[in-house]
């Protein structure tokens, strides 16, 4: 068991579980929550015995952004806002550079910082309850938690921008007919439906697994010549795994693989 205040964490199975716990804030997210959040991905990245995590938020929404009583003492003020900065964006930055995938279950609100959190997983199981939204320019303010840099990757930079400046909220459909969603559900399914989600997503060699994501992750910055280099790079190493020679044998011998992630 965890010393967590503000999240839950536990494994079930190889996946791991954080789960945003301030309901009666809508798990609106404090200093605190940032740390335990990024103290918890940076557990379960670092822990042999875990193939994905899922983010969760405890009824009765996803994530309704920043605690507002966090940006208080900054308001009008540079002094402090690096080091509260760097905080907050660690849990970010860990969640899309962590070597499993990170599904979020998203229901009810999923605003700025929360929106940002659903971006920085790599996939998003969603609820039909669900409202999307960046609403920092609402209080003079851009998102700096690596938002725009998800976002612009997943829909485009015109409607990106569009998002971000007018700061409006888009609803479940709207986010599947955009591209933000992998999986559209009814509320009482959420749970089950992207727990088993992330299953489908670990089933194969975590070797394989890691590889995808970190191709993905930088796709578009060099040009193809290179990426071919680089997926090449990686399928020598991936044949020469231990799981590939487990994936053939299992293959042959018709019976389910034993992948070890090496």
């Amino acid at each position: 068991m965890s010393n967590f205040t503000t999240i839950t964490y536990r494994v079930d199975r190889a996946l791991a579980v954080i789960s945003l716990a301030r309901p009666d804030k809508r798990n609106a997210m404090n200093l605190e929550m940032f740390v335990e959040v990024a103290d918890a991905a940076e557990r379960a990245a670092t822990d042999p015995d875990v193939s994905g995590l899922l983010v969760r938020g405890e009824a009765p929404s996803f994530c309704a952004g920043i605690d507002l009583g966090a940006l208080a003492g900054l308001a009008g003020r540079l002094d402090g806002f690096e080091a509260f900065v760097a905080i907050a964006q660690r849990p970010y930055r860990l969640l899309t550079t962590m070597p499993v995938p990170v599904v979020a279950a998203i229901h009810g609100h999923a605003l700025g910082a929360g929106f940002q959190l659903a971006l920085a997983c790599d996939a998003r199981v969603v609820a039909t309850d669900a409202t999307f939204g960046l609403l920092e320019a609402r209080y003079g303010l851009i998102p700096d938690l690596g938002g725009l840099y998800h976002l612009a990757r997943e829909v485009g930079p015109s409607r990106a921008k569009e998002l971000a400046w007018s700061a409006r909220t888009i609803d479940a459909p709207e986010a599947d007919r955009i591209g933000l969603v992998n999986r559209l559900v009814g509320p009482d399914q959420l749970d089950a439906a992207a727990t088993a989600f992330a299953g489908e997503l670990i089933a194969h060699s975590p070797v394989t697994v890691r590889h995808v994501k970190t191709l993905v992750a930088r796709l578009g910055q060099v040009p193809l010549e290179q990426e071919l280099e680089r997926e090449a790079r990686a399928q020598r190493e991936v044949l020469g795994s231990d799981d590939h020679v487990e994936a053939v044998a299992a293959f042959l011998e018709d019976r389910p693989p034993r992948f070890v992630g090496r």
